[in-house]
């Protein structure tokens, strides 16, 4: 390898890194010859791979495997995600192991997610911005933004960046819109780190067909607050090494 080495920029001088071996494209980046657009590398990684349900299922072990490495180290809980700053950490977030189980009523769940959810998250948003003010202030909210939501229960945007609700339990795998499923997420490399495309967990979920199951290790947000990130709480991202992300998709 030799013009790629320094930051190839086209898919075509992606392919042609990615063709040298993964092996070799692990140690480049470890040695810091090698600098890669994340979003595409992992883009034409998967693109030109045929991942089948044994690869994605050894990408879930290896998943929980780095959750427990962390723990043994004490460190806490976390889950991996790329973005365009590099990868990170979120702190509080979990992967959790289940049987995950496209929900076979389609049309239950079609009134679940447009019309029962709408109705239900805008009075959440704003039950939450009345009783738990001190929660969101502690998360960064501005007081300015807290008062719009409970006027008018949309999700907020905070420092340029919008939030979502998000269901900690898939309305897809059986889960409601009870509130205490609920999470106000925000919409960047937090909620990327559920809805990814180089999660292998969506990668499985993704293929199924309703009423059919899979195995996955699911990143799951912290159960005890209602709003990531919560800084109060300790739980946000911290910057980590690219290789620490890409060197869990080697598929040999």
């Amino acid at each position: 390898m030799t013009s790629l080495i320094t930051y190839p920029r086209t898919v075509g001088d992606l392919k042609a890194v990615i063709a040298q071996g993964y092996d070799e494209v692990m140690k480049l980046m470890r040695d810091n010859k090698l600098r890669v657009n994340l979003k595409r590398f992992l883009q034409v990684l998967f693109k030109g791979r045929n991942h089948d349900d044994k690869t994605l299922e050894m990408f879930n072990r290896r998943l929980l495997d780095w959750q427990n490495a962390r723990r043994l180290a004490g460190k806490p809980d976390a889950t991996m995600v790329y973005h365009h700053s590099g990868v990170h950490v979120l702190t509080g977030f979990t992967f959790e192991e289940f049987k995950f189980e496209k929900k076979a009523d389609r049309t239950l769940y079609d009134f679940e997610r447009n019309t029962e959810y709408p109705k239900i998250k805008q009075k959440w948003l704003k039950d939450i911005a009345v009783n738990h003010t001190k929660v969101l202030l502690d998360a960064g909210f501005p007081q300015a933004v807290i008062d719009k939501m409970a006027r008018d229960g949309l999700n907020p945007i905070v420092g340029g960046k919008k939030y979502q609700v998000h269901h900690r339990k898939p309305l897809d795998d059986g889960g409601d819109n009870n509130t205490d499923n609920f999470i106000l997420i925000r919409d960047d490399m937090e909620h990327r780190a559920v809805h990814g495309h180089y999660n292998p967990a969506e990668l499985s979920i993704d293929r199924l067909k309703p009423g059919e199951s899979v195995m996955v290790a699911l990143p799951t947000p912290p159960a005890d607050s209602i709003v990531y990130p919560n800084p109060a709480m300790n739980y946000d991202s911290e910057r980590v090494a690219n290789v620490d992300l890409l060197s869990i998709y080697d598929d040999h």
